[in-house]
């Protein structure tokens, strides 16, 4: 568990969609004031987590929930998490299609699947152009643009790596893959590969550093700040 987590809501809801009993269950941390909006994010879920190059014996995986459930309901000096902003999150727990559909029947108002990215390098490296954030969004969605633009910058601005980039998909050389996150929900949506965890800094900063109060400040921007504030 990452060093700066001080409290997360132990009792988060945890649902499972009744018309679709084989639908992975989520967490769900509801505001004590709502302004209305839902944001879904979707932690990295690998088969192989533990062995993409991860420094320190460490997990994309567990990296990307404890972030996921920190940017919900962590405890940060000054500054405040999503459910602090009146946001309320679910966080996905289970396969990707079950994401998609959670997040689509739930009417999430953005979805942002969490993960950190990977190259080929020993853990010593240093040379911090070729990492940074790398932020997807779907090919013609403006408000999954404005929203991987928002993650870029708020994020990407923290992060050690100094190459940060927002690019679009499919047919975009930062992914030969069809993202299904993109493709198939409802919400717009960010698809975040906050640093690459195959270098030491990299992976410190992933998992020390209080940067994922930096989804939340992203995320609220994006909205415009909406009322009601708590």
């Amino acid at each position: 568990m990452p060093k700066h987590i001080i409290t997360l809501l132990a009792s988060a809801s945890i649902v499972c969609l009744s018309a679709q009993p084989a639908i992975a269950q989520d967490l769900i941390y509801n505001p004590v004031v709502s302004n209305g909006k839902r944001v879904y994010i979707s932690p990295a879920r690998h088969s192989d987590t533990g062995g993409r190059g991860e420094c320190q014996g460490l997990s994309e995986n567990d990296i990307a929930y404890w972030n996921a459930r920190l940017a919900a309901y962590g405890s940060f000096t000054n500054v405040k998490n999503l459910n602090q902003r009146g946001y309320a999150v679910r966080i996905g727990t289970g396969t990707i299609q079950s994401a998609i559909t959670n997040s689509n029947a739930w009417g999430a108002h953005a979805h942002i699947p969490l993960h950190s990215n990977a190259r080929t390098e020993a853990c010593t490296t240093t040379t911090v152009s070729n990492h940074g954030t790398v932020v997807i969004y779907r090919t013609g969605s403006t408000n999954g643009l404005n929203l991987a633009n928002k993650l870029n910058y708020w994020v990407g601005g923290n992060s050690p790596g100094t190459s940060d980039s927002v690019c679009y998909n499919p047919n975009h050389p930062c992914s030969t893959i069809d993202l299904g996150e993109l493709r198939d929900t409802a919400a717009p949506a960010a698809y975040v590969e906050a640093e690459f965890h195959t270098w030491n800094t990299g992976t410190n900063w992933l998992w020390n550093d209080p940067w994922s109060w930096r989804i939340a400040a992203a995320v609220d921007e994006h909205f415009g700040y909406p009322n009601p504030r708590p």
